[in-house]
């Protein structure tokens, strides 16, 4: 299903049946996998569209890449590359971390920046079920498309 983040009009595909969340914040967007009936972690596609500060995309993402694993528990990047979105710079990440109960978790992430906006798509899941929907969260990672009028 096509969804669009309406405060930056970023758009990508999330899996069919799958949950827009309300999160009170103009700058994030969540939705949500079904609520898997042996109670592991949902897995989601976070949208954030964010100010950069007027920093380039290379000094944010470095921040980023400073900050993640500060602000993630057991942070562990996997794999890191340079990447294009809609003919801009972008980029890809995939990383291992725990949450506060304890479950090891994998992200995958596709990041640009349009603007002065950092657009950032996050997929993660459990690492127990990461095989069998990488390559759907993967897809939807790489369906991130610019803003309608964004500079290209």
């Amino acid at each position: 299903m096509k969804v669009t983040h309406e405060g930056s009009g970023a758009v990508f595909e999330a899996p069919d049946g799958w949950q827009v969340e309300d999160t009170g914040r103009p700058e994030v967007l969540v939705v949500l996998e079904p609520e898997p009936a042996d109670g592991t972690v949902r897995a989601n596609l976070v949208l954030t569209a964010v100010d950069t500060g007027g920093r380039s995309f290379r000094d944010w993402q470095n921040g980023t890449e400073a900050l993640l694993p500060q602000e993630l528990s057991d942070y562990l990047v996997l794999d890191l590359h340079a990447d294009e979105v809609d003919g801009r710079p972008a980029g890809s990440r995939l990383a291992h971390h725990v949450d506060a109960e304890g479950r090891a978790l994998v992200l995958e992430q596709r990041f640009t920046e349009a603007d002065g906006l950092g657009l950032t798509l996050t997929a993660t899941v459990d690492v127990l079920r990461y095989p069998l929907m990488a390559e759907e969260l993967s897809a939807c990672c790489a369906s991130l498309r610019l803003p309608r009028g964004a500079s290209r």
